[in-house]
């Protein structure tokens, strides 16, 4: 690398370094939202329902924080894991000298689970982290609706559906606002704080104090799909699986994307989420963006042929997983080529998807800033720091 280039990539880091700062002491200075209606308080105690994968993680890091977390769901089997993958978490910590074991046992007795309602009705914070469905999340609120008090916050870990779709009559919506983790939470520090049309001020500012007090960086955005994270990140992937769908390889075309600065390319990426739950995300985008979310089938022809991607560490989507291992999958790559596109020029054309949709984000107010896209992507989707962040690099480069 040429000195001027050394040079240019340590201001455009930094630039990503400043973002993170500018992150962690956020407000709502700017957002208009309704006044009273809701009476904010401290957060001590937090419910969360459905123990998978995020409703577990949630609960482990609000535990490791500190609070009082009741864990539920309706299998004893699921809520077993789930406390497993609390106790997993921290033992991993204590391994890496990030956790004592005294802190680790601390916040194991701060972790209880049921199956019931037990203890929600103390709850200042109650997180829904159940399917990814608009009709379970709006019988789940309103279960929710009848044994949470008045003044306790309601949150949805929602990754791309508007509140207002998952909200019953029996909710009040001045206190609902999504708190949407990154998976794995204990590492990932983003969370995007959605407002939504009835989000009054006092739901506002309590979910951002009891989110930055998790230690996490809150992105603010409006209840819309997708959001910001989901739904530039799927518009890209979508946009990749088109690429695939033309005869760019797998491997080809997830070079590209490495070799241009991403950990990983958008094919693999797919994989690690699962097809499965790449192809629904797909279908809701093409739902809610008509006419210009042109939906691949690259997702669903691999679901027919049964490949879902890694799961549990093993499996077979773009990719042959082995642990941790994996190879390009010759039973889909069969024939195909680099169609003629040279690595700068997938990167681009991908690159290009992603800017018009953040933009797009932008100029319709659901974030408040290019910073704030800029740094969403960067913590939550692993844009490349070394370009400083999405939107900031598309303005250098224009």
């Amino acid at each position: 690398m040429r000195k001027t280039d050394r040079m240019a990539s340590t201001d455009l880091s930094a630039h990503a370094a400043a973002l993170q700062v500018a992150a962690r002491t956020r407000t709502l200075a700017g957002w208009t939202l309704a006044e009273g209606g809701f009476a904010a308080g401290p957060v001590q105690r937090v419910g969360v329902v459905g123990a998978g994968v995020m409703g577990a993680g949630i609960a482990a890091w609000c535990a490791a924080c500190g609070h009082e977390v009741v864990l539920r769901d309706v299998q004893p089997a699921a809520v077993a894991r789930g406390r497993a993958a609390a106790t997993t978490t921290y033992e991993s910590a204590v391994k890496r000298g990030r956790m004592t074991t005294e802190a680790m046992e601390a916040a194991l007795a701060r972790l209880a689970t049921t199956t019931a309602w037990d203890g929600f009705e103390t709850c200042d914070v109650i997180v829904e982290a159940i399917i990814e469905q608009v009709t379970a999340k709006r019988a789940l609120f309103a279960e929710i609706a009848t044994v949470a008090r008045p003044n306790a916050l309601l949150a949805s870990n929602t990754s791309a559906l508007p509140l207002e779709e998952l909200m019953p009559p029996a909710v009040d919506p001045g206190r609902v606002v999504g708190l949407h983790f990154f998976n794995p939470v204990a590492r990932m520090p983003l969370v995007e704080l959605i407002l939504g049309r009835g989000t009054t001020r006092g739901a506002a500012e309590m979910a951002l104090r009891f989110t930055q007090g998790l230690d996490k960086s809150p992105v603010i955005c409006r209840s819309s799909p997708g959001f910001l994270v989901t739904r530039v990140l799927f518009f890209y992937l979508n946009a990749a699986c088109r690429l695939w769908d033309e005869g760019v390889s797998t491997e080809v075309l997830d070079a590209a994307i490495r070799e241009w600065g991403w950990p990983m390319g958008p094919l693999r990426l797919i994989d690690e989420v699962g097809v499965d739950v790449t192809d629904f995300i797909f279908g809701e985008m093409a739902h809610y963006f008509p006419g210009r979310f042109e939906r691949s089938e690259a997702c669903a022809r691999l679901l027919t042929a049964g490949l879902k991607g890694r799961k549990g560490g093993a499996g077979a989507g773009f990719y042959v997983h082995a642990g941790r291992d994996a190879a390009p999958n010759p039973a889909v790559t069969e024939g195909a080529k680099s169609a003629g596109l040279s690595p700068t020029v997938i990167a681009e054309r991908l690159m290009a998807v992603m800017v018009d949709e953040a933009r797009r984000c932008v100029a319709e107010g659901v974030v408040a800033s290019a910073d704030d896209a800029d740094f969403a992507l960067l913590s939550g989707a692993g844009f490349p720091a070394a370009r400083g962040g999405l939107l900031f690099w598309a303005d250098r480069r224009a």
